[in-house]
């Protein structure tokens, strides 16, 4: 990969990361909640919002349908 699309990628998932945190804690919901929301383990959250990791499509359209927020599949679409 050329360097520029690696720091794309890097700024995309860090959004993604402050996203979901953000989102997750403006319903008062704890990491578990949310994992168990959307049907993904607890690990797989910590790591979305621990290390940018990236939700597979079903996960994400998940996220979109339970956040009804817009910009989670637009920050995570694959190029």
């Amino acid at each position: 990969m050329r360097p520029c699309l690696i720091q794309s990628l890097g700024a995309i998932m860090e959004r993604l990361k402050e996203k979901v945190k953000e989102l997750r804690q403006r319903r008062g919901w704890a990491q578990e909640d949310l994992a168990r929301k959307i049907g993904v383990s607890l690990s797989t959250v910590q790591r979305w919002e621990k290390k940018g990791g990236k939700p597979t499509r079903l996960a994400r359209r998940e996220l979109k349908k339970l956040f009804q927020a817009a910009g989670i599949d637009d920050m995570t679409e694959e190029t």
